[in-house]
C-alpha cells in the first residue's frame, strides 16, 4: 500500500469514527453531513476496484482530503471560525478537485472523438463546470442556513467570495490542463483518457 492509499483510508477510518459520536450528541445534520461525505470519499476506491483502473493524480486522495477538511477540521474542529482564510482556501482546493474531475472528463470524450471541441473549449467548459457546482453549493448553504437557523454564508461579501474563490480554483486547473493536454506526449495524453474512458465503456477507442 502506498504512502497516499494509507494516508486517504486514514482520514476515510476518522470521519467514520466521528459518525457515531456526532449521532450521540444529537448533531443529526452534521451526521449526514458527514455521512455523506464518507460516502463520496469511497467513490474513488469504489471506482478503482470495479473497473480495475487506477486514477491519476492520486484522485482518490485528493477527493479524500477535500472532504476531510471541510467535515473533519473545518466543522468539527471548527477551523471555519478560527480561521477566517479557512473557508477561501477551501473553496479555491475544492473547485480545484472538481474541475480536474471536469477537465478528465471532457478531455477524454474529446479524445475518443465522442465531443469534437478544441482544447481551449475544454478548459473554458472546466472552468463553467467548476463555478456551476461552486453556485450549486451557495443554493445548498442558503437553504441550509433558512431551513436549520444556521449561519453558513455571511453575507452576500462571503458568498460573492467563494464564488471568487471557486473561479480561482477553476481557472488554475483549466491552465494547467490545457499546458498539460498540448506539452505531453502522446502517450501520456491517453494514459490521461484511459480511466475515464474505461468507465464509459469507450476502450476500444483508446486502443
Amino acid at each position: 500500500m502506498s504512502f497516499s492509499t494509507a494516508l486517504s483510508w486514514l482520514m476515510k477510518f476518522l470521519l467514520v469514527g466521528l459518525l457515531p459520536y456526532e449521532v450521540y450528541r444529537g448533531e443529526y445534520l452534521f451526521a449526514f453531513a458527514t455521512l455523506l461525505a464518507i460516502a463520496l470519499s469511497f467513490i474513488p476506491s469504489i471506482v478503482e476496484r470495479n473497473y480495475h483502473i487506477t486514477l491519476p493524480f492520486e484522485l482518490d486522495l485528493l477527493i479524500t482530503l477535500a472532504l476531510f477538511l471541510h467535515t473533519f477540521l473545518g466543522e468539527w474542529l471548527m477551523f471555519y471560525e478560527r480561521l477566517w482564510l479557512w473557508d477561501k482556501i477551501l473553496h479555491v482546493y475544492g473547485s480545484a478537485v472538481i474541475s480536474m474531475l471536469a477537465f478528465m472528463i471532457v478531455y477524454t470524450l474529446h479524445y475518443t472523438k465522442k465531443l469534437r471541441l478544441t482544447i481551449p473549449f475544454v478548459g473554458f467548459f472546466t472552468v463553467i463546470f467548476a463555478m456551476a457546482v461552486g453556485a450549486l453549493w451557495e443554493i445548498i448553504e442558503f437553504t441550509v442556513d433558512n431551513l436549520f437557523d444556521k449561519t453558513t454564508q455571511k453575507g452576500l461579501d462571503d458568498t460573492m467570495w467563494d464564488l471568487i474563490n471557486d473561479l480561482i480554483g477553476g481557472m488554475v486547473v483549466a491552465v494547467l490542463g490545457m499546458l498539460y493536454v498540448r506539452y505531453s506526449r502522446p502517450e501520456t495524453r491517453k494514459r490521461l483518457a484511459r480511466p475515464i474512458g474505461e468507465i464509459f465503456g469507450l476502450k476500444q477507442r483508446l486502443s
